[in-house]
């Protein structure tokens, strides 16, 4: 049965995975104070986003990021993170994270945040003391070669590849039209990629699901077949993939695909190769053409025959070297 459908992560699976704080937008006077706090939250987590937000204010302001602990911290995936600073209250995360939260942002402000987004930006907004403070507006490069590889997917039977990413509406649709995509949901947390996932899995078909990320564990194993881009990969989900890809290179996966349609076409020629030297060899053996050992030397040497068929799988690695 062939994959009709793949699933894809955005962020390190179609972006290079290495963003990089663009600017920041504040509206603080004590703006060295609240970067300290945002560097102690930010450090706690191992989402990229952070990472890149760590990476900025350390060389921005020098502050250990690591000298302190909060009295409280909490990360909600797909959303952003809370914590208390002796006594005072933080978040740091999307916009909707904000505003879940209570914090008053106005319509100036929405209007820069979304005309970030139209250009194609990641926005991390910054909260402290329940009082908005600024946002860090952050790009991540996307793998441009990446399109051949989507038209060969599609020729190879592709219907669907869609892609799954909690980033906003905007950015998907960029990326999408971009890279060739057939179609893209966002806004999306951990679960709801699940949800989706499963209205989409199907006896008729089977699902690929390719990510790199800690947070597409679950999906990695919930469809038919997960396959991690293993250089960046976290170890949770290339315990959960069936297939890791030693390197960051999405060309592999229309090679992996053609592998295996390769290797199932050369293995329905090994069955019948196996079960119609069998049928020979019983109906020399019933006319009285072979004897015993002439039958032990028959079935010894059409063992091989499988065997010098399947040696021509290597035919392909060796097309793809050339």
């Amino acid at each position: 049965m062939d994959a009709k459908v793949i699933f894809v992560d955005k962020t390190g699976t179609l972006t290079k995975g290495k963003l990089k704080v663009e600017k920041l937008f504040y509206e603080l006077s004590d703006k060295k104070e609240i970067l300290k706090y945002v560097g102690i939250l930010a450090i706690l987590s191992d989402h990229p986003i952070s990472k890149a937000i760590v990476s900025y204010i350390e060389s921005d302001t020098e502050e250990d990021t690591g000298a302190e602990t909060p009295d409280y911290f909490e990360e909600k995936s797909g959303k952003g993170m809370s914590a208390v600073f002796n006594g005072n209250k933080m978040f740091l995360g999307k916009m909707s994270f904000l505003e879940e939260m209570d914090i008053e942002i106005s319509d100036e402000i929405r209007g820069r945040v979304y005309a970030e987004e139209e250009n194609g930006y990641n926005v991390t907004m910054i909260s402290f003391n329940e009082e908005f403070k600024g946002y860090f507006v952050l790009a991540d490069e996307l793998k441009m070669d990446i399109r051949e590889s989507m038209e060969e997917l599609k020729d190879l039977g592709i219907e669907r590849i869609i892609m799954l990413t909690g980033d906003n509406e905007r950015v998907a649709k960029r990326v999408s039209e971009a890279l060739g995509l057939t179609e893209y949901h966002a806004n999306l947390l951990p679960d709801q990629k699940l949800d989706f996932i499963r209205k989409t899995i199907s006896k008729n078909y089977k699902t690929i699901m390719i990510g790199d990320g800690i947070n597409d564990a679950a999906s990695l194993s919930l469809s038919d077949i997960g396959i991690v881009m293993g250089g960046t990969g976290y170890d949770v989900a290339i315990e959960s993939a069936n297939i890791v890809l030693m390197k960051d290179d999405f060309s592999k996966i229309p090679d992996l695909i053609k592998l295996s349609k390769y290797v199932m076409k050369i293995s329905s020629q090994d069955f019948w190769i196996w079960g119609f030297s069998n049928v020979l060899g019983l109906a020399l053996v019933f006319t009285g053409i072979l004897l015993p050992t002439g039958a032990s030397a028959y079935n010894f040497l059409t063992d091989f025959f499988p065997l010098i068929n399947s040696t021509r799988v290597f035919h392909l690695y060796f097309k793809k070297e050339k």
